[in-house]
């Protein structure tokens, strides 16, 4: 193709690469006689000057120019590796060399410490490439270090997968969580192909398949028969999708304007694998500007439900807990569905074991009020939040009292965030209210997320 469009330009004809079919170009590309031309165009040129681009081909006006004196220009500006496509034209005695750049790599790495309530001190590294191994390619990946948790995440995506307005990638996730108050470790490692199509300009559907492989290990000689019988690892295999809509192209959680979104995430597992399982999880989000300065008012509530197909059953790995981000003003992970078994303990006290819950629902909602004006990254709130997890199917009898009602607790205080290229830091400091026995309380929290 580029050879044939050479030759046209020497014939006088001004075309394209998607106008140009292949018998028109073999009817018209004859061998002409070389031309001389007296001025040289360069178009689409944005980061180099015109005279270099022309002294990188080699063209020059007042020069006869042939039709291998047009190729050679088109492969020595390739080979640069700084344009993706090359086209000789001409109008006249006008040479017409039009490029199209290859697009500038950007991002980087970014490293931090920080402190969690959740998993203690930690060290942090994130990566963001945008065109580092091609056009439109984005790369992103997070490593979090810490005492009680290590989760390595990391996303290839081409924001034009196969054709415009289709996205598509991969993401890949080792987690492994060994938390204090839990009576169990838990190790995940994912791998998530996926595609995703705009419906339109405020909705998308992501089609995905998942294979993940998911281990309860070094259960705790006191914890619950449940969690023992659940013990060991497992592999799952299946499908799932999302829908989502916004208010807004950015992204109704990205706008600082009043905005609004919906999420519906519904996945299956049980193509091959351990497990048969359905998954679903509803996301609402809202925000509401309430003066011209700046306060605001913004919900998000969310609802979750995992059950067992064909006989299966939901395991630890797989119900939900709240507390910590998700419930502020309680310890990570403890409000959750419990076997409570009396007198079991170690010196006659009762023996706890959270379980986690095969549904859940919250609410978290925070008045923003803009202390910080001109710092952008860093917001000022007061919080209400209200949740519960329930219900355990469970085949295995309890060594004591299965505590599985569906009990909200409420928590309200105040709080501060700062977004940084790592993720977001939010400390707050709360009041829990219809706290219910057992309940581990947090009154002042850390956390940190990061989320891509």
């Amino acid at each position: 193709m580029i050879r044939r469009i050479c030759t046209l330009a020497l014939l006088g004809f001004a075309v394209s690469p998607a106008a140009l079919s292949p018998s028109y170009a073999q009817q018209s590309a004859t061998t002409p006689a070389p031309r001389v031309f007296t001025t040289i165009q360069v178009d689409g040129n944005k980061r180099f000057r015109d005279g270099d681009i022309i002294a990188t081909s080699g063209l020059e006006t007042g020069t006869v120019l042939g039709q291998e004196d047009l190729l050679a220009a088109v492969e020595a500006l390739e080979y640069t590796g700084e344009f993706e496509n090359v086209v000789i034209t001409s109008s006249g005695n006008n040479l017409i060399v039009t490029v199209e750049e290859t697009p500038e790599y950007s991002g980087g790495l970014t490293f931090g410490l920080g402190f969690d309530s959740d998993t203690g001190l930690f060290g942090a590294a994130g990566l963001a490439l945008d065109n580092a191994f091609g056009k439109d390619l984005e790369l992103r990946g997070n490593l979090v270090v810490a005492e009680e948790a290590q989760t390595l995440r990391f996303q290839a995506r081409s924001t034009n997968f196969w054709s415009e307005g289709v996205r598509g990638g991969v993401r890949l996730a080792y987690e492994n969580y060994e938390y204090d108050n839990t009576t169990y470790d838990y190790a995940l490692a994912k791998v998530e192909p996926y595609v995703v199509f705009d419906l339109n300009q405020k909705a998308a559907l992501e089609l995905r398949y998942t294979l993940a492989s998911k281990d309860i290990s070094n259960v705790a000689a006191a914890a619950s028969p449940i969690i023992v019988a659940e013990a060991g690892r497992k592999t799952s295999s299946g499908i799932g999708f999302s829908l989502a809509t916004s208010s807004s192209l950015l992204g109704g959680e990205e706008s600082v304007l009043d905005s609004w979104s919906v999420r519906f995430d519904q996945d299956f597992t049980g193509l091959g694998g351990d497990t048969d399982l359905s998954l679903s999880k509803l996301s609402l989000f809202a925000r509401k500007s309430l003066t011209p300065g700046g306060l605001a008012i913004r919900t998000r509530v969310e609802f979750g439900a995992v059950t067992g197909l064909s006989g299966d059953k939901p395991r630890a790995s797989e119900r939900f807990t709240l507390g910590g981000a998700s419930l502020r003003g309680f310890a990570r992970g403890t409000i959750s569905p419990r076997d409570v078994c009396t007198g079991c303990a170690v010196g006659g006290g009762d023996q706890v074991t959270e379980l986690g819950g095969d549904y859940y629902a919250a609410m978290r909602t925070d008045v923003l009020v803009p202390i910080f004006k001109d710092r952008d990254s860093i917001e000022t709130f007061a919080f209400f939040d209200i949740g519960s997890a329930w219900g355990v199917d469970t085949s295995t009898a309890p060594a004591g009292t299965l505590n599985s009602d569906r009990n909200f607790r409420t928590s309200a205080g105040i709080g501060m965030s700062l977004d940084t290229q790592l993720g977001k830091f939010e400390a707050y400091l709360a009041l829990a209210e219809n706290a219910r026995q057992y309940d581990e309380l947090q009154a002042f929290g850390l956390t940190f997320r990061s989320e891509f």
